[in-house]
């Protein structure tokens, strides 16, 4: 039944020809959809008998009504149970960068002896490594399984489209190849960003590494640093903003929609409520920190 209500509520969308649910816009492109494919189709129940008349049914109290049905909540746990592990990797790595990184910043500032500073540098410097390792081992591997899944997704489509399956079929399989995409796409996100950074402060964080590179060359022999030891820690910085540049783009991506958004809007293409809503979307992913 579940299955069958899922199909009866997804439509290809005309646009950008991607599965979404039925309503005013597609939740893909943020174009509108046309009248027949933006009504809900209604849900098969069988006739129940008719109540007797005057017999008012007792009213649910507000708060008893906000709480979601039991199934509800047992179909949303897995979801963060799903992102626990990459989660929980890239915390530990979050933690182990950020005192990395205020450790090089008590020693341009010659609050800590450079002994010291040596010795909790390797210390931290040996766990991202091993850490880091794994991260890059599990990007490869989800990313393998994604491209696979959208090269079957796009075979599915032309198999479609030259009606060597139904419509009906196309969905059902399409359901299942989107279900494990949705699934896979938020470990990645997650594991691209080993520092825990909102998409916002990607920009000024990079720029924050480049000056700590420039200060450590700089600086480095005046605060006890040898030439190998300076030479280690800005490939390290280096090496860090290296692999920001993934979210760069991303973040970089988000500007450049936000501003072709608003001149389709100030030529009148897009109306207003199309406009703040399809903002508001990608507004809200330069918060994330996935």
């Amino acid at each position: 039944m579940n299955m069958a209500l899922a199909l009866l509520n997804r439509v290809v969308c005309p646009h950008c020809k991607r599965l979404t649910l039925r309503g005013k816009y597609c939740m893909n492109c943020g174009k509108e959809l046309p009248a027949e494919l933006s009504i809900e189709m209604p849900t098969p129940q069988a006739t129940p008998p008719q109540p007797p008349e005057e017999q008012p049914s007792p009213t649910m109290p507000a708060a008893q009504q906000a709480v979601p049905p039991p199934a509800l909540q047992a179909a949303e746990a897995p979801v963060a149970e799903d992102v626990a592990e990459e989660r929980k990797l890239v915390e530990q790595l979050s933690k182990l960068h950020t005192w990395s990184l205020k450790l090089i910043d008590l020693l341009l500032t010659k609050e800590v002896p450079i002994n010291v500073f040596k010795e909790l540098y390797e210390e931290y410097r040996s766990r991202i490594t091993t850490l880091d390792q794994k991260r890059v081992d599990s990007i490869n591997r989800i990313s393998e399984r994604i491209r696979d899944l959208t090269q079957k997704s796009e075979s599915l489509k032309i198999r479609h489209e030259v009606n060597e399956i139904s419509d009906r079929d196309y969905i059902r399989q399409k359901i299942e190849l989107d279900k494990e995409l949705t699934r896979l796409r938020p470990k990645l996100s997650i594991l691209q960003n080993p520092l825990e950074i909102r998409l916002a402060d990607i920009p000024s964080f990079t720029e924050s590494l480049a000056n700590k590179i420039q200060n450590v060359r700089s600086e480095g022999k005046q605060v006890g640093l040898d030439d190998e030891a300076t030479s280690l820690i800005i490939n390290d910085l280096q090496s860090l903003l290296d692999a920001c540049q993934g979210l760069v783009k991303q973040h970089e991506k988000i500007q450049h929609e936000i501003k072709k958004l608003e001149t389709r809007y100030k030529i009148g293409e897009l109306k207003q409520d199309e406009y703040l809503a399809q903002r508001q979307r990608l507004e809200r992913q330069l918060e994330l920190t996935f």
